[in-house]
C-alpha cells in the first residue's frame, strides 16, 4: 500500500469542495448529498437531532443494513437504546430510526441484537432480531442465560457471542475487585457446561475487545487485546477453542508480532480467521496465528494516522475501511478521509478501492467530532459521523455510503 500522492491530495480537495456544497443542499431537505452513479462516489444523508450526545454502544451489520446505537437515559431505572440504520438499494439511501428498552452491554451477534434489560430481581439478557426495514423484531430472553451459570459472586457478564450449529456460544468475563478482569469463561459446551479460560488472563494488564468468531471450516477462535494499565495499546492474543468442549487447543495463546503496540483489533473470518489491527505508528496491519510477521495493508503517518473502522472478507479478499484526518494547503484546509483497501486473503498486495472525503470541513459552521464509525454492508461501506456547532449547541448526524465495485 503506497502513501497518498500529491495528485490524490488535489483530488481530495476538489471532492471536498463538491461534498461541502452538495451537503449544504442536502441539509436543507434531508435528501442524499450525491448520486451513486459510479463506484467510489460517496452518498450521504444528514439526520438532524439524531445523536443523543453520549458515546456509541453498538456498531455493526445485519439484515443488509449498517447499524449504530446509543444508550439514552430516560430518567428512570431503565435506559433506552436509540438505533439508527442505513441501507442502499439501487443507489438510493434509506435511514431508519427506532428505540428499544435496553441497557449495556450491547452486541450484534449474527442478525440478533444482544442486550440487557434491568428487571426487578436481576439484569436479564435478551435478543431481538434486527430487520431489513430498520426496525427491531420481538425480543426474547436468551435460553439458558449464560450469565446465570458462573459463580454469581464473580459478576459474570457477556462480552461477545457466536452461533455454533444450533446453539450460541458466549464469552463472559467476571471480577471480584471493581475495574479488574479476574475471570474468563466460555459457555456453553455441547453438553451445556461452562469452560473456564481464566488462566489466559494477564493480571498485570487489562483485557479489552474480546471477540469470538467461527471460520468456514468450523474452527472457533477467541481474540482479545491485553493493554497496559491506564494505556490504550498492548498485545493482541488469540486462542483456538474446540467447538464442542470449548477447551483451548493450545496451552498458550498466539500473540501477534510486535506485541505491545496494537490498538483496536478486529477479528474477521472466512476460510480462516485473522486479526486486523492498527498500530501506534499510524498504519493498519493484519495477522493470523503461525504467521511470523504482520502484513501492512494500509499506510498512514504520525501526522495523519489511519484509524481502523471496519474489516471484512469478500470473495476471498480482505477489505479494510479506515479513516484519517488530512491537512490541506487550500480551502477547505482539512478533511476527514474515509477509504477502503483490498488485499488478498492475507491482506497482501493491497490497493485502494474507494476514497470519500467526508463533508463538513473544519472551517464550516459544523465541525467533525472524532471518531467515525463504519460497517460493511452489501455493495459497500456504511459510515456514520457526528458534527457539532458550538455556537448554538446543535448537532448534525451524517449517515453515508461508499459503494464498492467488484
Amino acid at each position: 500500500m503506497t502513501r497518498k500522492t500529491a495528485t490524490h491530495a488535489g483530488l481530495a480537495v476538489l471532492l471536498a469542495w463538491t461534498a461541502t456544497a452538495l451537503l449544504a443542499a442536502a441539509a436543507a431537505d434531508g435528501t442524499t448529498g450525491a448520486a451513486a452513479s459510479a463506484a467510489g462516489k460517496p452518498t450521504w444523508l444528514v439526520i438532524p437531532g439524531f445523536w443523543p450526545g453520549t458515546g456509541t454502544e453498538v456498531v455493526g451489520s445485519a439484515a443488509g443494513r449498517g447499524w449504530i446505537g446509543f444508550e439514552k437515559e430516560n430518567g428512570s431505572s431503565r435506559s433506552t437504546l436509540l438505533l439508527g440504520s442505513l441501507r442502499s438499494v439501487g443507489g438510493r439511501l434509506s435511514f431508519a430510526k427506532t428505540t428499544l428498552d435496553a441497557g449495556i452491554p450491547m452486541e450484534i451477534v449474527g442478525s440478533q441484537l444482544v442486550y440487557h434489560v434491568p428487571e426487578t430481581s436481576r439484569v436479564e439478557l435478551r435478543t431481538a432480531p434486527l430487520l431489513a426495514n430498520g426496525s427491531v423484531g420481538t425480543p426474547r430472553a436468551v435460553p439458558d442465560d449464560p450469565e446465570t451459570i458462573p459463580p454469581q459472586q464473580d459478576h459474570p457478564g457477556v462480552a461477545d457471542g457466536v452461533q455454533v450449529g444450533d446453539r450460541y456460544v458466549w464469552v463472559l468475563t467476571g471480577y471480584r475487585i471493581t475495574g479488574s478482569t479476574g475471570f474468563m469463561w466460555v459457555c456453553c459446551t455441547s453438553a451445556g457446561e461452562l469452560s473456564d479460560l481464566s488462566r489466559f488472563i494477564d493480571h498485570k494488564r487489562d483485557m479489552r475487545s474480546l471477540q469470538l468468531e467461527r471460520d468456514a471450516k468450523g474452527r472457533l477462535w477467541l481474540a482479545w487485546l491485553d493493554v497496559y494499565l491506564r494505556k490504550g495499546w498492548g498485545a493482541v492474543k488469540m486462542v483456538e477453542l474446540d467447538p464442542d468442549t470449548l477447551v483451548a487447543r493450545t496451552a498458550k495463546p498466539f500473540v501477534a508480532p510486535a506485541p505491545d503496540s496494537w490498538l483496536q483489533p478486529q477479528l474477521v473470518c472466512a476460510d480462516s480467521c485473522r486479526i486486523v489491527v492498527q498500530d501506534l505508528g499510524g498504519d493498519i496491519f493484519t495477522w493470523a496465528p503461525r504467521e511470523r510477521s504482520a502484513t501492512r495493508i494500509v499506510t498512514g503517518s504520525r501526522t495523519s494516522p489511519t484509524e481502523l473502522l471496519a474489516a471484512s472478507f469478500r470473495s476471498g479478499a480482505l477489505e479494510v475501511a479506515s479513516g484519517r484526518f488530512l491537512q490541506l494547503h487550500k480551502p477547505p484546509w482539512s478533511v476527514e478521509e474515509i477509504s477502503v483497501a483490498r488485499g488478498d486473503a492475507r491482506g497482501a498486495h493491497a490497493r485502494r478501492l474507494s476514497v470519500a472525503p467526508v463533508p463538513f470541513a473544519t472551517n464550516s459552521q459544523f465541525q467533525w467530532q472524532h471518531p467515525a464509525y463504519a460497517a460493511f454492508v452489501p455493495g459497500g461501506l456504511a459510515f456514520f459521523e457526528k458534527y457539532y456547532n458550538y455556537e448554538n449547541d446543535a448537532s448534525r448526524f451524517l449517515a453515508g455510503f461508499l459503494p464498492l465495485a467488484g
